[in-house]
Formats: C-alpha cells, structure tokens, sequence
C-alpha cells in the first residue's frame, strides 16, 4: 500500500516487509543478543568516562535501564549519567564510581527490577551473592 504523503510505502508495509524478512532469517540466539548488548552497554560506560576525563574529582556514573514499549521486556534502553553526588539506589539502575587521579572504576551496585527480587531471593543455588547483597540492601532501605 502506497502512502498519500509521496511516493513511498505506508508504515505498516514497511513493518510487514520488516517482520517478514525477519521470519526468513537465521534464528538470533539469546547468548548473541546477551553478548552483543554487553558490548554496546560497555562502549557507552567507556565513553561516558573517557568524556570526562578531565574531571578532577571523583564522581558517580548512573545507568538506568528501560524496557522499550514496543518489543515488551525483551528489548532494553540504557542511559548513563555522570554526576558528582551519589544517588538514592534505585531499581533498575547500576551505579559507578570513577575517580580519574587514581585510574579506578568501580561497580557500586546494580538492581534489576524490582519484580525480579522475590524470584532472585528464593533461590537458594543463587551463585550471585553481591546481587542478593544489594536487593537486600535496597529493601531494607525501602522499609526505612
């Protein structure tokens, strides 16, 4: 279906098409998407420090996280913030600490949704213990 505003297909036909071609290609494996989404998160993280270089004092890199509304849970956003006063944690959210003078970066914590914690905390075999650590940490924040 052509649009009425020029000489080009309508958006639907163009998701179709898209959704389509999709269907026809070889299958993407969860790992692949893991690994090429730690890749992206990893070259904004580096870019955020080497864009601050300059600053003397040490400071905080914020990440938060989003799902996109229109692929659900499966697709995420992530927006990094440098800023020099520590944040409230929060879920969602990992928090850096960069200090330039001393070449460091450190991971603070990192939360994931707060509707993951019940599953996270019942598990006994649970091999992430700084994970547990933190949502523990926030919850008793929370209660405060």
């Amino acid at each position: 279906m052509k649009s009425e505003f020029g000489d080009r297909e309508t958006l639907g036909t163009q998701m179709l098409k898209t959704q389509e071609e999709h269907y026809n290609s070889t299958p993407i494996e969860a790992g692949d998407l893991s690994h090429e989404g730690g890749k992206s998160y990893m070259r904004a993280l580096i870019d955020v420090v080497e864009n601050h270089r300059s600053l003397q004092l040490p400071y905080y890199i914020q990440v938060i996280s989003s799902r996109d509304v229109l692929y659900g849970s499966r697709a995420f956003h992530f927006r990094f913030f440098a800023r020099l006063s520590e944040p409230l944690m929060e879920d969602d959210m990992d928090l850096y600490y960069v200090d330039n003078r001393k070449d460091e970066l450190k991971l603070l914590w990192s939360l994931p949704h707060w509707s993951e914690f019940d599953m996270i905390l019942a598990d006994d075999t649970n091999k992430e213990k700084k994970l547990v650590h933190w949502i523990k940490r926030y919850m008793s924040m929370q209660r405060e």
